[in-house]
């Protein structure tokens, strides 16, 4: 009998609609359930064999076999070329048992039966004689017989599913090595092989020399690359590891903006080009100071500054953001309106630029301010500048450049349009006091 099924027999126990009871009786489609009252009196109930196997709350109080996956889904998750092998297989196990591999006379291939296997030939010889064609052992071709009969060709799939590195270390070896790994967050890129021996020197000295198994080295690299996965522990950029560690445990959520003006982010970034000092002409590096609203992705103010940006500058900015465009004294380069909720959509282009030709940038009524950490965000200038204009101040978490989308727009400045730039090689191509002909000079002041 197959354990995926229970003979119907007087005197088996089951539940049904909530109650137990015992079969008492079995008369053609009459079932006679039997139940013992709290004072020990029999009671009975009568119900037909169809309503008492598809009632959900019926259940036989015998052992169960053990869960395992369908028949359809081991079948389903093969490949073509898996499917085919175990085909094969199915057939030579049935060659075994009735001596065709289809399993009857009738559909007998040709040259079937085989002497081999032909009938009257005994089951012993019949295994001896596959496993020497197949070059196995005998005890394997019985063993997928057993399977077959137990679940048919199903019963021929390897359930064996495979076993990570890390089931084949000793608990205690992987938390040691886990802290290590966690100690060298900080640190520039360890040597593996060094890694491995502090791990079993720590082992050592805390459960004692030769009690916990050390693996081998091959190995003990397997578990590092499976332990640091996603750390950069051992590749990648330091600075990479070091922002990982760094990263909140938590699950945080997205800023949306719902309008203009509602999320302002700030922040300054190093361009990879040198301006000219108009007083010494000396060439300094460049600093770029940025306003975006978070809902257009509009820059709504910006700051050209040589060596270094200070605080008057990122209020600078802030000023460029928040303050409408006043029409010119001459009537043309009418300005942006004022985004406090947005009016126009398309612009013409002769009007986003102002008398002088300098290109204009959309005002927007900030209401909070998203900033890094640097000196020049967190001083009392900008918290002073702020306070005074109502406008809310929210750091964005130390170490999390996402919290700012302001940084995806530097990385296009700088390698989308100042690499356009002719004569423009890449950062720091230039020594001091060098000039290149025909390369783009960045005045100091606003761009």
């Amino acid at each position: 009998m197959n354990a995926w099924t229970t003979t119907l027999r007087t005197g088996l126990p089951l539940t049904y609609d909530g109650e137990q009871f015992t079969i008492a009786e079995i008369e053609g489609r009459r079932i006679l359930l039997q139940q013992m009252s709290a004072e020990g009196r029999p009671t009975w109930r009568q119900v037909d064999l169809s309503v008492l196997l598809a009632h959900p709350s019926t259940e036989f109080l015998v052992e169960a076999s053990p869960a395992e996956p369908a028949a359809a889904v081991l079948l389903g998750g093969l490949s073509s070329a898996e499917d085919d092998g175990l085909t094969v297989r199915f057939r030579h196990v049935q060659e075994v048992r009735f001596g065709f591999q289809l399993g009857s006379s009738e559909l007998a291939l040709e040259g079937e039966p085989r002497p081999d296997y032909a009938p009257g030939v005994p089951l012993m010889h019949r295994y001896r004689a596959k496993a020497a064609e197949l070059g196995v052992d005998p005890a394997t071709v019985r063993r997928w017989v057993s399977k077959v009969k137990e679940a048919g060709p199903a019963g021929l799939v390897s359930k064996r599913q495979p076993k990570s590195v890390l089931d084949r270390a000793d608990p205690r070896w992987l938390d040691m090595a886990r802290t290590v790994i966690g100690g060298l967050e900080k640190s520039s890129r360890p040597v593996r092989g060094l890694v491995l021996m502090e791990i079993e020197e720590r082992v050592a000295k805390k459960y004692g020399r030769d009690v916990v198994r050390v693996p081998k080295q091959t190995t003990g690299y397997e578990l590092l690359k499976e332990l640091s996965r996603g750390t950069n522990a051992f590749e990648g950029s330091t600075k990479g590891k070091r922002s990982i560690a760094n990263r909140p445990q938590g699950v945080f959520g997205k800023l949306r903006a719902t309008r203009p003006g509602e999320y302002i982010v700030l922040d300054t970034n190093s361009l990879d080009v040198f301006a000219m000092e108009p007083v010494t002409c000396r060439w300094v590096q460049c600093e770029l100071t940025v306003a975006m609203d978070l809902y257009s992705k509009v820059i709504t103010g910006l700051r050209l500054t040589p060596v270094s940006t200070k605080s008057t500058d990122v209020a600078g900015v802030l000023f460029e953001t928040i303050r409408p465009r006043e029409v010119s004294s001459a009537g043309t380069g009418e300005p942006l309106p004022y985004c406090g909720v947005p009016s126009t959509v398309v612009f013409d282009a002769e009007k986003l630029v102002d008398a002088h030709g300098q290109p204009l940038l959309p005002a927007v009524a900030a209401e909070t301010i998203i900033y890094d950490h640097g000196k020049i965000y967190v001083s009392n200038h900008i918290a002073s500048v702020s306070a005074k204009l109502g406008i809310s101040l929210q750091p964005a978490r130390p170490y999390t450049p996402t919290d700012k989308p302001v940084e995806r727009w530097f990385k296009t400045l700088n390698q989308g349009l100042l690499a356009a730039l002719p004569g423009y090689k890449g950062p720091d191509v230039h020594s001091r006091g060098e000039k290149v002909e025909d390369e783009a000079v960045l005045l100091p002041g606003r761009a």
